[in-house]
C-alpha cells in the first residue's frame, strides 16, 4: 500500500503542496490567515440589535452610470470569515484594476472567538463609492496587511433614454 503525505501551506497567499510548511519568516513566527467564507456589495447592510442577524439588501456586481467620474450613492460590503485564530485587522481597499485608483476605507479590529472555527461576519455601509471611470475595479480584503480575498465590481457606461449619443460619450461607429 503506497502512503504519501501532503502539507498544505496555509501560510502564502497561494495554496498547494510543499515538503515542510514555514514556520517563521523574518520578523518571527507566522499565524494563520483568516478564510474567508463569503463577500458580497450591496446597497444596504445592518446588523438587527435583537437577533444579531446582518441584513443584506440589493445585491450586485455592477454599477451602471451614464457619465464619468460618477459615485455610486450607497454601497455596503458584508464579509463573512472563519479560521480567525487570534486577533487583527481587517483593511477593505477598493481600488481599479491595473491601477490609477485606490481608497482604503477605514479598517475594523477583529477579536478571535473562543471557538476559532466560529464565523465572524464585519459589515459596513460607503457613502458615495467614487468611480473615476469605466471599468474593472474590486474590494480587496487585507488582515494584518496581507490580502487574502477580492471581490470584483464592474463600472459600465450606458446611454440613457433621451440622450444623445456624443452626450454618453460614444460615436455612432462604436455602438453594438
Amino acid at each position: 500500500m503506497l502512503r504519501q503525505t501532503i502539507f498544505i501551506n496555509w501560510f502564502s497567499p497561494g495554496a498547494g503542496t510543499c515538503d515542510k510548511a514555514p514556520l517563521h519568516d523574518k520578523k518571527g513566527p507566522l499565524a494563520m490567515k483568516p478564510i474567508v467564507l463569503a463577500m458580497v456589495v450591496c446597497d444596504y447592510y445592518y446588523r438587527d440589535a435583537h437577533t444579531g442577524k446582518s441584513i443584506l439588501a440589493g445585491t450586485f456586481s455592477s454599477i451602471n452610470s451614464s457619465s464619468f467620474p460618477s459615485k455610486h450613492g450607497n454601497c455596503a460590503v458584508y464579509i463573512a470569515m472563519t479560521d480567525v485564530a487570534q486577533a487583527g485587522e481587517v483593511q477593505l481597499e477598493f481600488r481599479k484594476e491595473g491601477g490609477g485608483f485606490s481608497m482604503k476605507l477605514p479598517p475594523w479590529q477583529v477579536k478571535s472567538p473562543e471557538d476559532r472555527t466560529a464565523v465572524v461576519e464585519i459589515g459596513g455601509n460607503i457613502n458615495g463609492l467614487p468611480l473615476p471611470e469605466e471599468g474593472s475595479y474590486e474590494f480587496v480584503v487585507t488582515w494584518n496587511g496581507m490580502e487574502i480575498f477580492s471581490r470584483r465590481l464592474k463600472a459600465i457606461k450606458i446611454k440613457v433614454d433621451g440622450q444623445s449619443t456624443a452626450e454618453a460619450g460614444d460615436s455612432p461607429d462604436n455602438e453594438e
